[in-house]
């Protein structure tokens, strides 16, 4: 659009005004670059410089600059609450049930770890929360938080003995990268993928190992490498070696008996191979859904999808009480006031079948999101926006971890 630049010559009140905007500007990015939620204040703060350094080269009027400024002052007023996360009861009142839930989630991070709570898997769940928020309500306030847990612990490579703990991270910075484009959020993903292929071998036929002592091979880890491998292939263009792996996990595990007679997935398999006949907790249900949503857009394969949306409706039968999720669960099995693996596992099915829906271009399942919301809203939501385990009631074992969970499954509703 603008084709030539001629130095413009300013007044001694241009000046001034001039100093205003560049005094703003400072204060606006130092504000950013002070806030908890960002590493080192670039992500926000250069939007920021490069947004007010356009004003300053095209403005030619002292009443645009003086304009200027004072939106630079509104906009660091309004930029303040929505990187702390926090909020009055008051403002929770004028907020989406979504935009309360992420603010009060968001009170559980921490800056001193990058993290959101203090489990390291669900820590990696809830910045997948975060980041679907993101993707679907267009609200990047908190988007700092990604960078910061990736700065935070890179180091390491997100990995641990357990394979299920690194294909969430594996899966979390996929879906950065899906956002931001940066490359070293997909080489992370990366090496997930390479790190959890090392614990495949030919016990029962193939799979991977739930962690490296290599004692039992169960469903959330081999479901989470068939979501990790093929997304994987789908982000890289050329590739074969994740779409030849996410094929053989596929294979392996569709024939493994894991999938029960009724068309939802137990817990894992015995010694001798044989399904276990174990809880089967709505999360191992969801992340198929997803690594299959993954494989048909690798490959194209229809009946993929005619699968997935299957196991999707057993477990809204098998799985559901009066219409809303719950774990088949009772007492300390649970989870209770202290948390529990358990709390974030409604969460990961909802946002996952919510991942086959967009998809499959269906909308058989908007009801049952719906629903859920509904729920949430009604019977497990506190004056402070706290959610509980439980979606319909009582609104109790408020965590970060049950936060998180029930707050992706508001923002599948939308």
């Amino acid at each position: 659009m603008f084709t030539s630049y001629r130095i413009p010559m300013y007044s001694n009140s241009e000046l001034s005004d001039l100093v205003c905007l560049f005094c703003c500007a400072s204060e606006l990015a130092g504000m950013v670059h002070r806030s908890p939620y960002t590493t080192n204040g670039l992500e926000a703060g250069e939007d920021v410089r490069k947004m007010l350094g356009w004003l300053t080269r095209f403005a030619r009027r002292p009443a645009l600059l003086a304009l200027a400024c004072l939106l630079a002052v509104v906009s660091a007023a309004l930029f303040a609450p929505s990187m702390s996360g926090d909020a009055s009861p008051a403002a929770f009142a004028s907020m989406s049930p979504q935009k309360a839930g992420m603010a009060e989630l968001m009170k559980s991070y921490n800056p001193s770890t990058g993290l959101i709570g203090h489990n390291w898997w669900q820590a990696a769940v809830a910045l997948s929360t975060l980041e679907t928020f993101q993707e679907t309500t267009g609200f990047a306030g908190y988007r700092g938080a990604i960078s910061a847990a990736f700065a935070h612990h890179k180091s390491g490579h997100f990995e641990n003995a357990y394979n299920d703990d690194t294909g969430w991270w594996g899966l979390t910075w996929l879906q950065a990268y899906a956002m931001s484009g940066y490359k070293p959020y997909l080489t992370m993903a990366e090496t997930d993928a390479d790190y959890i292929h090392q614990s495949w071998d030919g016990t029962c036929g193939g799979g991977v190992w739930w962690s490296t002592a290599r004692k039992y091979k169960n469903a959330i880890p081999n479901e989470l490498f068939l979501e990790l491998t093929a997304w994987l292939h789908n982000a890289i263009p050329g590739d074969s070696k994740y779409l030849n792996w996410a094929n053989a996990e596929w294979s392996w595990f569709s024939g493994s008996g894991m999938i029960n007679k009724r068309n939802v997935i137990n817990d894992g398999l015995t010694a001798h191979c044989a399904n276990n006949h174990k809880t089967t907790w709505t999360y191992n249900q969801g992340v198929l859904l997803a690594g299959l949503a993954q494989l048909y857009k690798a490959t194209n394969n229809r009946a993929l999808l005619r699968t997935a949306e299957g196991i999707g409706q057993a477990a809204i039968r098998h799985l559901t009480i009066g219409g809303v999720l719950h774990e088949p669960c009772v007492g300390a099995q649970c989870g209770g006031k202290a948390g529990g693996d358990n709390q974030s596992f409604k969460g990961i099915f909802v946002q996952d079948l919510k991942v086959l829906a967009v998809t499959a271009r269906t909308n058989q399942f908007s009801g049952f999101f719906r629903k859920q919301a509904r729920a949430i809203e009604s019977q497990d939501t506190d004056g402070h926006h706290q959610l509980g385990m439980f979606w319909s009631g009582p609104n109790t074992g408020r965590t970060s971890y049950s936060q998180a969970s029930a707050e992706a499954a508001l923002v599948a509703a939308l």
